[in-house]
């Protein structure tokens, strides 16, 4: 049992194993070549906002509207290069798999025929010379004591067993020149004092790993030609087809494949179609090669006793050469992809040319026979098939030469890459700088090595460097990574035209390439050209969701058609953008964005929060204000503070707590003085909409005081009616600003009367007017428009002292006028709900309009509400602070006189009288004596 459990795990190393490994490197090779896309340089929209300014509220008095307005968010995403990604622990972990297989190939080589055993051993010493192991820096600096020690680690035990235990089998071999390597390579990097040692072989490991992809890319050179003939030659057995002519059409495509590659690769010619990447052409040269290897190993000598470690070989280097090219493409270590390429297309020239001359000149003559030729193909009576790999490698050397010897320098250029990732990954910037600069010097094909140098030279604030770094991979090499992170420090440079310029050139190398796109279609709009953006930017947007989501934005920036969108992308910037689109028009969205589990990103948190309550609004304003505050009291820049205060008043006052939102624009104003004149113009425009023309002018007034000069027609209306008439106008000759057409002077310089005017001076004094004054007012008023907008101002503000003959009357004018927008059943259903004491249920219009599940006393204009609310509560003292909440905004004589009840009731008879003396500033000593006779 113990035997046949080593044979199975023989089985296993000398097979299994290689053949393990092969699979999953061919499967990174293809992740890396097809998935990951360059994902090491990453390319990154990065989210930047503008405001523009959308209606949240509409305020109509006498036919005037007023756009009450605050600001909404566009988000703009731009492309950004961001630093090279770094992945330490998949460097060791590369190194550690490339150790097990070198391990299982010195086990191989320990098997070889004594002349064979010593070439290898050669090779060994040379990949070792060339492995960067001097790098751990052991006794000075890249001194030789370190590759005398891993020489001795591994050719100790690989000599041992070749001269003095030849019967050992692969397992025993392979576990102790893995456990003597591995034991060396660990007190090699004990002794070391360089920052991670492991890392620093992980990186280096490449170097040797490339050397012998070398091999085996060459030996697999005419895998393709030799193995499709083989197979048409079995399948031609005993039908005598001329098969002459399958063979040379199929050497005609593939050689025309990997010769036209080949011209590609060195420049000469542009293809005009695409081709196979040299990496698949590689994975099936790969499994058609072995699938061509049991034959040459039947019929030509080697090296070695059993096929088994011929098929050990092979495997062993085909899982290397598909790891390490999957790992140069994962690391966009460019110039080792470049030499991967070379030579393998070079191999692939020259081998298949070969071979294919090989068949012709020695089978010609039996290749239609249908004969087992397969068996003496690799045994010919003329030209010999080691003189054929003797003439192959010879056109190899002539194709190096034809391309200037150029693997040379990709070689060079890749191992002063695979340097400088040390470096970088280890934080030391300016080495690594030093060593990418030096990699690019050698090979300009070569973006990461520019870009990352660039990045490191910034991040040592060395500008002048990183900028040249660019302007040098510009010129040489354009690239779309290096145009977006020069394009992106020029225009933080301020310097957008010259950003402007490397863009549009380097579209001319990328032709609608989406980031370069994008990123100039966002300058144009900064530089004022909206048709230019537009228009660039809607020729590729359907491709990319951050270019449908920036189009959107550019249109709705600058006021150019958009038709609406079916169906709305998921994408969350885009539906933050469609806000702003559905709020500028006043349409509610089909869709609603969370408010809760917020980004960290502030531009999208602040705009989610904006754009949304601007547009919708169906939280909870508790849960609401909770988030706001928090955000308010965390933000550390006062532009951040304003943001997020405005956020909170555009909530309140969404839901009409009218209350809340002009004491948090007060609190406001003064936390934030330099923007105080704004917030107090904001307030008057949402006062004047409650119709109190008093405040209202004074807020204008505080305004002016503060800085705020956008002064138009209808404040000075306000500050007129609002018993301001000299600031109006005053301010009318110091800011240019005419009244209202309508405000028209007399000779002697006062107001001509008219229907508009009379309206405004009877709205001014609706809400400190007694039932006798604004039930009169209403008579007095002819226009029909004006008539039925003052009788819902009535029910609004003051259903509370209509009586049922009083409430017909002012009813009846609605109906009359508005009898489209109001029903019977809605006008008694909201009177019910306000002088009833026992619920009532107000129809969907009337409920839309006051909606009485929020707090009834949050805007102090909604008297009859306010006065529903404190009716219905019981306690005495919550009474009173309902009323004297109130009473800070509204002069309704109702709420002053049940304050001076609520207050006497509570003993505090100073407050009452107070308020007593108050409301002789705008009611009679009888209207005040009459009050408290009927209500006192």
């Amino acid at each position: 049992m113990p035997a046949k459990s080593d044979l199975r795990i023989s089985t296993f190393i000398l097979k299994g194993l290689p053949i393990s490994l092969a699979v999953a490197g061919g499967l990174f090779l293809l992740y890396s070549s097809f998935i990951w896309d360059r994902a090491i340089m990453p390319v990154l929209p990065g989210i930047f906002s503008e405001t523009i300014s959308v209606p949240v509220k509409l305020v109509q008095v006498g036919g005037e509207l007023v756009r009450i307005e605050m600001d909404n968010f566009l988000l703009f995403q731009n492309f950004e290069s961001l630093p090279a990604l770094s992945y330490p622990s998949l460097s060791i972990l590369f190194g550690g798999l490339v150790w097990i297989l070198v391990a299982l190939g010195l086990a191989l080589i320990s098997t070889l025929k004594k002349l064979y055993f010593t070439a290898a051993s050669a090779l060994v010493i040379f990949l070792l010379a060339f492995s960067g192991i001097n790098g751990l820096n052991i006794g000075g600096i890249s001194s030789n004591y370190a590759l005398i020690g891993l020489m001795v680690g591994i050719l100790t035990p690989l000599i041992g067993i070749s001269f003095f235990a030849p019967s050992w089998g692969i397992l025993k071999r392979f576990l102790l020149i893995l456990f003597s390597g591995s034991v060396t390579l660990f007190l090699l990097t004990e002794i070391s004092e360089i920052p991670s040692p492991w890392l620093w072989l992980g990186e280096n490991s490449v170097f040797p790993a490339s050397m012998v992809s070398v091999i085996f890319l060459l030996h697999i050179g005419h895998a393709f030609i030799s193995g499709s003939s083989i197979l048409l030659i079995q399948l031609n057995k005993g039908t005598g087809i001329k098969i002459t002519w399958h063979i040379l059409f199929i050497f005609l495509i593939y050689f025309s494949l990997v010769f036209f590659s080949f011209l590609d690769l060195t420049g000469e010619v542009q293809l005009p179609f695409p081709i196979l990447p040299p990496a698949v052409l590689m994975l099936l040269g790969g499994l058609l090669g072995y699938y061509v290897l049991s034959y040459k190993i039947d019929q030509t000598d080697q090296f070695y006793n059993h096929p088994d470690i011929g098929k050990s070989f092979f495997w062993t280097g085909f899982a290397l050469s598909t790891m390490t090219w999957a790992w140069v493409i994962f690391k966009e270590n460019q110039s080792m992809i470049e030499f991967f390429n070379h030579v393998f297309i070079y191999g692939q020239v020259a081998f298949s040319l070969l071979f294919f001359l090989y068949l012709m000149a020695n089978f010609s003559e039996i290749l239609n026979s249908g004969k087992d030729i397969e068996k003496i193909i690799f045994k010919p009576q003329f030209f010999a098939y080691f003189h054929m790999r003797i003439g192959a490698i010879m056109a190899v050397v002539v194709l190096t030469i034809y391309a200037d010897g150029i693997i040379g320098v990709q070689l060079a250029s890749g191992s002063s890459n695979i340097n400088a990732e040390y470096y970088y990954q280890t934080d030391r910037p300016l080495q690594a700088a030093i060593l990418y600069e030096s990699s690019w010097t050698q090979y300009r094909k070569n973006d990461k090595a520019k870009n990352t140098a660039a990045h490191l030279r910034f991040s040592l604030n060395q500008t002048n460097l990183g900028m040249e770094n660019l302007y040098q991979a510009f010129d040489n090499s354009p690239s779309i990574i290096n145009t977006l992170l020069l394009s992106s420090k020029l225009h933080q440079q301020e310097k957008i035209f010259d950003a402007v310029f490397y863009l549009e050139r380097a579209l001319n190398f990328f032709p609608d390439n989406p980031y370069l796109v994008n990123n100039l279609s966002l300058l144009y709009s900064k530089l004022n050209k909206p048709a230019e953006a537009i228009s660039m930017m809607d020729a590729v947007a359907d491709k990319n969701t951050v270019l449908q989501s920036n189009l959107l934005a550019l249109k709705v920036k600058h006021h150019a058609g958009q038709e609406e969108v079916e169906p709305i992308p998921e994408d969350q910037i885009f539906r933050i953008n469609y806000l702003v689109f559905e709020n500028k028009k006043g349409n509610f969205a089909p869709f609603e964005l969370s408010t809760e589990n917020l980004s960290e990103n502030y531009s999208l948190k602040t705009a989610i929060l904006r754009n949304q309550w601007t547009n919708k609004v169906t939280t909870p304003l508790s849960s609401d204000l909770s988030i706001i505050d928090s955000l308010v009291v965390k933000s550390q820049i006062s532009a951040e503070e304003m943001n997020f205060r405005e956020t909170r008043i555009l909530r309140t006052l969404q839901d009409n707590y009218i209350n809340e939102t002009l004491k948090y624009l007060n609190g406001t104003a003064m936390a934030l003085p330099n923007a105080a004149g704004y917030y107090h113009s904001l307030s008057a425009k949402i006062l004047f909409g409650e119709l109190d023309f008093e405040k209202s002018a004074i807020d204008i007034m505080v305004a002016q005081e503060r800085g705020f000069q956008n002064f138009q027609p209808i404040h000075l209306a306000i500050l007129y009616f609002g018993g301001k008439p000299a600031e109006a106008q005053l301010i009318s000759q110091k800011y240019t600003v005419p009244f209202p057409d309508w405000m028209v002077w007399d000779e002697n310089g006062n107001l001509a009367e008219n229907p508009k005017t009379d309206y405004f001076d009877k709205s001014a004094k609706l809400h400190r007017a007694m039932p006798v004054d604004f039930l009169n007012h209403l008579e007095e008023i002819q226009d029909p428009k004006f008539k039925s907008e003052y009788a819902f101002k009535v029910f609004l503000h003051k259903m509370h002292w209509l009586n049922a003959s009083d409430f017909e009357k002012v009813k009846n004018i609605l109906l009359q006028n508005l009898g489209e927008v109001w029903t019977t059943e809605d006008l008694d259903s909201w009177y019910s709900f306000v002088t009833k004491e026992e619920a009532t249920k107000p129809t969907e219009k009337i409920n839309a309009l006051i909606k009485p599940e929020l707090d009834l006393g949050r805007n102090a204009y909604w008297v009859p509400l306010v006065l529903k609310k404190v009716n219905a509560e019981p306690d005495d003292l919550k009474k009173y602070e309902i009323l004297q909440d109130a009473i800070q905004f509204s002069k309704d004589p109702m709420i002053w006189i049940q304050y001076v009840k609520q207050s006497r009731k509570l003993g505090l008879d100073s407050y009452a009288s107070n308020a007593l003396m108050e409301m002789q500033g705008w009611l009679t000593i009888s209207e005040i004596e009459k009050l408290q006779f009927e209500n006192l």
